[in-house]
């Protein structure tokens, strides 16, 4: 059997990937954005040069980036975390939400290349859910200190 921790890890590598490339989007400028389906008005800014869209892609990058530290902390990897427990749910059901959308679009799946984009981003995004949540129904005890 895989130990529980190995899936927070994994869910913890995969937020801190995705905070990576949303400061790769920054540095990549405005194709990036648009590549990666930030939305017209903000590949509009972008391109004009607001500082908008790289503010709001940092916080991103932030909230991805915190996402993995507790991950990490809820394996023991990292200090413990302040509502570690019942935060480290929320985020894998948040994940596992975003990530169910990859049903819908492989139901509707059509032939562009931002569809294909999509569901990758989807399967990722499932991934690091059931992570999230295989990581904590096995490490639960161990996470809130009592039992599940």
């Amino acid at each position: 059997m895989t130990n529980p921790s190995y899936f927070l890890c994994v869910a913890g590598i995969i937020s801190f990937a995705i905070a990576l490339l949303h400061i790769v989007i920054i540095a990549a400028g405005p194709k990036a954005y648009d590549y990666f389906g930030a939305g017209e008005d903000l590949v509009l800014m972008a391109r004009r040069g607001s500082v908008i869209p790289p503010l709001l892609t940092i916080f991103i990058a932030l909230v991805f980036a915190v996402f993995g530290l507790y991950a990490f902390s809820a394996a023991d990897l990292y200090r413990d975390l302040p509502f570690k427990g019942p935060l480290v749910v929320i985020i894998g059901i948040l994940y596992f939400l975003r990530g169910s959308a990859v049903f819908f679009q492989l139901l509707n799946r059509g032939s562009s290349a931002s569809g294909t984009r999509e569901i990758i981003f989807s399967l990722i995004s499932f991934t690091a859910g059931i992570c999230y949540l295989a990581g904590v129904l096995g490490n639960w005890e161990s996470i809130t200190g009592g039992p599940l």
